[in-house]
Formats: C-alpha cells, sequence, structure tokens
C-alpha cells in the first residue's frame, strides 16, 4: 500500500513538472512570437532561456498540444495557429 501511495505522489509530482516547465515554454514561445521577426526558436535557445536541459525542452515541446517542431530543420520549434 504504501508504495502504490509513494508511485502516486511520484507520478503527481510528474505531471507538475512537466506542467510548470510546459507553461515556461510556451511563455518564451509567445514572447518570442510577438516581440521578434523570429518563426521558430531552437531547442538550444529554448533550453537556455527556461534553464532546462535540451533533452526535456525537445520532449516537453514535442507532447505539447500548441508547439510544433520545424519539418525542414528538426531542433526547432514554433507555436500552432
Amino acid at each position: 500500500m504504501g508504495d502504490l501511495i509513494l508511485n502516486f505522489i511520484k507520478l503527481c509530482w510528474k505531471k507538475w513538472c512537466d506542467h510548470r516547465d510546459s507553461k515556461k515554454i510556451y511563455k518564451f514561445l509567445l514572447a518570442s512570437k510577438l516581440n521578434t521577426d523570429f518563426t521558430f526558436r531552437t531547442t538550444h535557445a529554448i533550453a537556455s532561456k527556461c534553464n532546462l536541459t535540451e533533452d526535456r525542452v525537445e520532449a516537453l515541446c514535442a507532447s505539447h498540444k500548441k508547439i510544433r517542431r520545424n519539418e525542414k530543420e528538426k531542433q526547432s520549434w514554433t507555436l500552432v495557429d
């Protein structure tokens, strides 16, 4: 029973962290779209600005419903209109 509760807490923590970090990325892409001429932002630029690893940025962007990958340059992302 204790393991079940611990696993539930871990899952909740992971979901909360994913939501928090996805929100950071979304806000960065939105601000970038409004304040610059860049259509796409690189994984590296997002990771640097949001203080996340590139692997984490890639995973969160790939699973976010309002963010899509550039078809021509795989390491860049933009918001879905």
